[in-house]
């Protein structure tokens, strides 16, 4: 009963995070299109490039209320490339579940995007008046090759509120080997955790192992 009480959480979690990516993803809003503010008249100028070459995206954000809004200009996007599912299954903690076996494109945590592009924003932080507009623009480089879908950000201090840019398919050609972010962030801490995890299982086997001898002399 316990068990099964614990699966039902577990998958409960995993689908709020997964549904909320997904909202976000799409350039929809918790509140849709209406709210305290919206990107206008971005642009793409590349949809292709390669692993170095710089790429950016520009835009203006539109106060739709008379308060202040205070933010930090970011991109959010997922990625796809040639990965192991159970790759992809642990970079996205665990949330892929709920997709077909993690052969979908990663959802990227903000906390990850340096594992993949360079972000230099102008503004970085930024202040909209209301019913004010602000134009912003983002320069990328990629770090890594693969298919990108990447949204403009914005970040804003509310809570209760989130709207993303429309988006772009960006494709980047070139080397796909793990970048210095991955490696010292995902790599080598699940590599140490597994090999832990393998030496308690042979300390609990050999412990077994040996009280059962004991019991049988």
């Amino acid at each position: 009963m316990k068990t099964r009480l614990l699966l039902i959480i577990v998958f409960f979690v995993v689908f709020v995070t997964y549904a909320e990516f997904e909202v976000y993803g799409h350039g929809v809003g918790s509140r849709f299109d209406t709210g305290f503010y919206r990107i206008e008249d971005e642009t793409f100028p590349k949809t292709t490039v390669n692993v170095g070459e710089p790429f950016f995206i520009n835009g203006t954000i539109v106060s739709l209320v008379e308060r202040d809004i205070q933010g930090k200009m970011n991109v959010r996007f997922d990625y796809a490339n040639n990965d192991p599912w159970f790759v992809s299954l642990l970079k996205s903690n665990f949330s892929c579940i709920v997709q077909d076996m993690c052969t979908k494109p990663i959802l990227v945590a903000h906390n990850q995007n340096h594992w993949y592009v360079d972000i230099k924003p102008k503004p970085d932080r930024y202040v909209l008046e209301g019913n004010d507009m602000i134009s912003y623009s983002i320069e990328i480089t990629a770090l890594k090759g693969g298919t990108y879908h990447i949204h403009t950000d914005p970040d804003a201090d509310i809570e209760s509120f989130r709207y993303v840019g429309p988006g772009q398919t960006i494709i980047v050609n070139g080397s796909q080997d793990i970048t210095e972010g991955e490696l010292f962030e995902f790599y080598i801490p699940y590599t140490i955790g597994f090999v832990l995890i393998m030496i308690g299982l042979g300390y609990g086997i050999i412990f077994a192992y040996r009280r059962k001898q004991r019991k049988r002399k």
